[in-house]
């Protein structure tokens, strides 16, 4: 028997593959002999580490040898914290904080004092209108900072790649049900295993119908906000031998969402503004405020090897999201009671609206409480995207230096088609012929039982038909110079193109009043856009236990004019949005891993930043945030694991580019000084109490400012969760895992978020008793 030599060839991030060694095999070993590819991965996973991440090199890499900010959560966090949406489980990343997501109905955040506006999946983009289920994530991997090298436009903060449940050789099903004190309801099928030796399967189905603590009480009737919601999401992958795989994936989500703008402040009379007081569980808007919505998504993937491990990666993603909504939307206050308690508005009387128009208080709701609402809508709205992208990744080795390498390109052409509507109403015996008002009601804030609402038929005012295309290229090198020292470089081209055209059917003017056009208007929007980002990084190891790092990095986002609500917004030059991030950070392990520290420092700048006042958009000059984010793991003892975060920022508005404001120096609205957030559990190991587990978090958030021009704040807050669980076997290979807890465990009354206004802020959920079952088999 002859044995061929074997010698480690190449040395990846986290792999080392064996091969023959071609100086010490004959030609005959080479054509006789063939040795399939081992991958030995040198760190054990543990209940909240992920090591593993490719969002942020296009291929595998251990995080810890990264010259970047990079977090992976994995399922077992959300399972042990209860997750109820993706905002929840971001909270456990460093730098991220909550935005207001219209009202509840799209996933976003704040990266390092940005609002985060695309999400990935499976390394396709789509939009924060996306809201997937918790119940078909495997991992989510969050690069902080601008990563457009890989994946052009993202937001300058960071990324978020949601790696979704993937089909396993290994049969493995699992039913489990979630339920808490205010009418959750919620069903949990996820089934997996072989079809056969080359085909595997999985099918994850979850369906929702809860109520809520948030309701609507008029002299109508009582109204709880309620979601349903149903997800359908098969996967198949075939593996005809050990070279290729092909994977095909579906989603099927159907939603019906409250749209819930939350509280308002109000004056307090020393001139100042307060949330105003009033019950968490108060609405102020109808019982009609809800968004239904429908979402297809397919992807396709395809793994190929090639001889010596490279790899080529082709994807073809395409989304659809199809969504109507209606909305009483808290508009402005009122100076006095003119109304007399009616909570009606009088159109008919000219000297009503004139007096109506003069009475509304733009920053608060006045002391009366007094609050004014228009009904207006998003109709008809369609957004898709084709998604296709190739790369090729592999090991090199080149001046006695190892490397691995990422080439690929990508296309993602995305349209929109969205109609905004309003409730109006014929004022043209006051102002003219063709002229109307928004449909205006009146409720009292303070009031337990406002007169009753009726859906208000909505007119379109304008349409917006738009095509975005973004082509790119990325080259990224990683290169282990020596067994010490790392280096991370890349480059991207990107070309940008929108095609769109808007039409107007009734003109905004002045008032807030809208003109009937007695030919509709047409707006051409049409522009292309060339740029180049880049990214360095070197990481240094001192010892064992410690490594520095130092990176520079890239994002960019033009700007183009909106049509929005009958009115153009913005101009045809406005330059384009482009961030730039200087970082330095050390990541160390102690302890045989046992504890794990990682801290970083970091400037962020960035210019041209479009906003929105009014529906208006406009350009800040330059944003800004430096700051210090501190993450650790520790495991001490077997059956312990705690996750911690730590972040400090300082986040500023550079120059407004505004004259008739002075905001430089302000901070941008909805951005904390501060954020801590720990999370820690223990299950029994032996005993008589084996399986028996616990989890207790907190998470604190600094005051954050209510608006850029920094006029009010929504107060710091401190929230406490408790649970425990229990693995109860059930047969051969079977088990039940009993769980239950509470959010909120103090009551703390807070708000988490707003939009910018008086008129948008978040309320955070009471105290919530929950409990869920879920049987493995």
């Amino acid at each position: 028997m002859k044995i061929t030599p074997l010698a480690q060839a190449i040395r990846s991030a986290c792999t080392m593959t064996l091969m023959v060694t071609p100086m010490l095999a004959t030609a005959e070993d080479v054509n006789s002999f063939q040795l399939d590819m081992l991958s030995v991965y040198g760190t054990d996973l543990n209940r909240y580490e992920f090591d593993e991440a490719n969002s942020a090199t296009g291929f595998k890499a251990d995080v810890n040898e990264l010259p970047r900010s990079v977090q992976v959560l994995p399922e077992q966090l959300i399972l042990d914290q209860n997750s109820d949406t993706l905002e929840d489980v971001l909270q456990n990343v460093a730098g991220i904080t909550r935005a207001h997501g219209f009202g509840g109905t799209e996933s976003q955040v704040n990266i390092r004092g940005f609002e985060n506006s695309h999400l990935f999946v499976d390394g396709n983009p789509v939009s924060n209108r996306f809201n997937v289920d918790v119940a078909t994530i495997d991992r989510v991997e969050v690069i902080l900072g601008p990563a457009s090298v890989l994946h052009g436009q993202v937001s300058p903060g960071g990324l978020i790649n949601i790696i979704t449940k993937k089909p396993e050789k290994k049969s493995a099903h699992s039913v489990q049900l979630d339920l808490d004190e205010y009418g959750e309801q919620k069903v949990t099928l996820d089934s997996t295993g072989s079809l056969s030796d080359k085909i595997q399967y999985r099918v994850i189905i979850a369906q929702e119908d809860s109520d809520s603590y948030r309701e609507v009480r008029t002299e109508g009737g009582d109204h709880a906000a309620n979601k349903e919601a149903l997800t359908i999401a098969p996967s198949l992958s075939y593996t005809p031998d050990a070279d290729n795989t092909y994977t095909i994936s579906f989603l099927h989500a159907k939603q019906n969402l409250p749209i819930d703008r939350g509280a308002v402040a109000v004056e307090n009379g020393t001139g100042g503004l307060d949330i105003a007081d009033i019950p968490v569980e108060r609405r102020l808007g109808s019982r009609y405020d809800e968004r239904d919505s429908t979402e297809q998504k397919v992807q396709f993937d395809f793994d190929h090897y090639f001889k010596g491990g490279w790899k080529n990666q082709l994807k073809l993603g395409y989304y659809e999201k199809e969504f109507d909504d209606y909305q009483a939307r808290p508009y402005r206050g009122l100076n006095d009671s003119w109304t007399q308690g009616t909570g009606a508005v009088d159109f008919s009387n000219p000297a009503n609206l004139l007096e109506l128009r003069g009475a509304q208080q733009g920053s608060a709701v006045a002391t009366n409480g007094l609050l004014l609402r228009t009904a207006d809508s998003n109709l008809d709205v369609t957004e898709d995207s084709l998604f296709i992208s190739d790369s090729l990744t592999g090991d090199y080795y080149a001046a006695g230096i190892n490397n691995t390498l990422y080439v690929g390109a990508n296309v993602h052409q995305r349209n929109v088609k969205h109609s905004d509507g309003f409730g109006l109403v014929d004022v043209s015996n006051v102002f003219g012929a063709g002229v109307y008002a928004p449909a205006l009601d009146v409720v009292d804030i303070y009031s337990d039982n406002n007169p009753a609402y009726s859906k208000v038929s909505q007119t379109k005012v304008s349409t917006n038909d738009a095509q975005y295309t973004e082509m790119g290229f990325s080259i990224q090198n990683l290169s282990y110079v020596n067994d010490n020292f790392n280096v991370l470089a890349g480059l991207r081209y990107d070309r940008y193109e929108i095609d769109r055209d808007d039409t107007i059917y009734y003109q905004q003017g002045s008032g807030g009043t809208f003109t009937q056009q007695a030919e509709a208007s047409r707006v051409k929007i049409k522009g292309d856009n060339d740029n180049i980002s880049g990214q360095l990084g070197a990481m240094y190891r001192l010892n064992d236990e410690v490594s520095v790092y130092g990176s520079w990095s890239e994002s960019f986002t033009p700007n183009y004019p909106d049509v929005t609500a009958g009115q153009v917004t913005g101009s045809d030059n406005m330059a384009p949005e482009e961030a730039t991030q200087y970082e330095l950070g050390v990541k160390s392990s102690f302890m045989d891993d046992k504890l794990r520290l990682t801290a970083s420092v970091y400037q962020l700048e960035r210019k041209n930043v479009m906003t929105f006042e009014n529906l208006l958009a406009k350009l800040n000059g330059e944003e800004e945030t430096k700051g210090v984010e501190l993450t650790a793991t520790m495991q001490f003892m077997p059956g312990l694991n705690v996750l911690a975060s730590y972040t400090h920022m300082d986040a500023e508005i550079v120059d407004d580019n505004d004259d008739s404001v002075d905001r430089e120096g302000n901070t941008p609205y909805g951005i904390p000084d501060q954020k801590a957030r720990i999370w820690g559990s223990y299950e029994v190991q032996d005993g008589a109490l084996k399986s028996l587990g616990f989890g207790l978090g907190a998470e604190y958030v600094g005051a954050r400012y209510g608006n850029d021009d920094n006029s009010f704040k929504l107060p710091s807050y401190t929230v406490y969760d408790v649970s425990s669980w229990y693995y109860i076997p059930v047969g051969d290979d079977k088990q039940l895992r009993v769980q239950a807890g509470i959010k909120n465990l103090t009551d703390e009354t807070y708000y988490p978020a707003n939009l910018g206004n008086a008129f948008r802020i978040n309320v955070g959920d009471p105290r919530t008793f929950y409990m869920s079952a879920r049987m493995d088999f």
